[in-house]
């Protein structure tokens, strides 16, 4: 759906792309300039008489995440738009609505990234890759984490969407939002006898001497997110990953591929979601009362041979 209603835009197919506009009072609109913030009908008229102004609109998507439940989908897109020689890279986040079996659009939020030093005037890690990059720099200790048998559980912590939030709530309100967020990691993390090896930005690396503990604590967090920021709108979301392994000791430092496995699992979790390696799972399922988990999913982890199951924590 996505890609069609693209691939209209860019042939200029005025009745393809205006046809699965939602007509609902609460469809938004979010463009790149301060004033594109469209409510309502606003959406259709203003739209039609931009495209109208700039003909066929030269933009490709190059990669396109889509999910969808029961009457609502959601995308995002990584774009590129061709204009007036130059190559320019854009973003899209959709939210659909299933309207008399037709999926309409209730939702679009275009953008162009920006560079957080040229936002924020900072440096900030924006991925897990980079959180996990700064943690190999670093090489921390891990001794003090370490359960009887020498393994270790690693939790990544990071919130979903930062840069939509970003530019949604401005530089100042993110910046507490950040403050927020890490002192509940932080609080939470310590209750449960774990260390933060490492907070950047809005990502996290948690150590733990038992998976017990680990998971209890995510869902401790989770919890804690939610209640912290009920007052925020849209509230923040966070994606947990865990894994046990062993840890590799490197002169006086503990680290290796138990984290690099966490950080893969971590980038598989969806928003509000505790999601395990298999090992947790497995350490877990039959030992530990109160602990539920969905139906596995089996994936690919990005620089680990083979496919992968990991299994999701029921919210309930």
């Amino acid at each position: 759906m996505i890609e069609r209603w693209t691939m209209a835009i860019a042939a200029g197919d005025v009745d393809a792309y205006l046809s699965r506009l939602s007509d609902h009072a609460g469809t938004l609109m979010i463009g790149t300039d301060r004033a594109e913030f469209w409510r309502g009908d606003e959406t259709r008229a203003i739209w039609a008489q931009q495209m109208q102004e700039t003909g066929a609109f030269p933009v490709t998507a190059t990669e396109i995440h889509a999910w969808e439940e029961g009457t609502v989908g959601w995308a995002g897109v990584k774009e590129t738009i061709d204009w007036e020689g130059r190559t320019l890279e854009s973003r899209a986040t959709y939210v659909l609505h299933l309207e008399h079996g037709e999926w309409k659009v209730v939702h679009v939020h275009w953008s162009f990234p920006r560079a957080n030093e040229e936002a924020l005037g900072l440096s900030l890690t924006v991925s897990l890759d980079e959180l996990e990059r700064t943690l190999q720099r670093a090489k921390p200790d891990l001794s003090g984490s370490l359960a009887v048998d020498g393994t270790v559980t690693i939790v990544f912590t990071d919130i979903v969407d930062s840069t939509v939030m970003l530019s949604r709530l401005g530089d100042q309100a993110w910046v507490e939002v950040i403050r927020r967020h890490n002192a509940v990691i932080e609080r939470v993390t310590t209750d449960h006898d774990g260390t933060v090896v490492e907070t950047q930005g809005d990502g996290s690396m948690l150590a733990f001497s038992s998976a017990r503990r680990a998971v209890a604590c995510a869902q401790a967090i989770q919890r804690e997110i939610a209640r912290s920021f009920a007052d925020l709108s849209p509230p923040i979301r966070v994606r947990i990953g865990i894994h046990t392994g062993d840890a590799i000791k490197e002169a006086d430092h503990f680290f290796g591929t138990t984290v690099h496995y966490a950080a893969r699992v971590a980038g598989h979790a969806l928003g509000g979601e505790v999601l395990v390696s298999s090992t947790v799972h497995a350490l877990l399922v039959q030992s530990t009362p109160g602990v539920v988990f969905v139906e596995g999913r089996e994936v690919e982890l990005k620089g680990i041979a083979g496919r992968h199951r990991l299994y999701a924590l029921d919210p309930e």
